[in-house]
């Protein structure tokens, strides 16, 4: 399977319309593609190991006896809280994910 996703993703292009014209391909070299029914599975995938990461040492608060470090869908996290000094715990956590994966984040969204 994991070749196939590879094969998958090996070599795709897309292009901006204006008007009736296209322009040259762009090479697509990271992500997972716009509007495909598989890409929030990968992007799951993806983030398995940093929400397992987050809910064993991350800093969270409870709800209903639940801790709540994250939520996550499609290719959205948020990170949760209760204090300050827990969400900067959870930052460095996503942080070093970051590192060892490559993941980039946008924090302004």
């Amino acid at each position: 399977i994991i070749q196939l996703v590879k094969e998958f993703y090996r070599n795709i292009n897309t292009y901006i319309s204006m008007k009736k014209k296209k322009t040259a391909p762009i090479k697509i070299l990271a992500g997972v593609k716009q509007g495909d029914p598989m890409s929030p599975i990968l992007f799951n995938l993806a983030l398995d190991p940093l929400l397992c990461k987050l809910e064993a040492k991350g800093h969270g608060f409870k709800h209903e006896g639940f801790k709540l470090t994250a939520m996550a869908f499609a290719d959205d996290l948020v990170l949760l809280s209760d204090s300050w000094e827990g969400m900067c715990g959870n930052i460095k956590i996503l942080e070093r994910f970051c590192t060892l994966t490559g993941l980039q984040t946008k924090g302004e969204k």
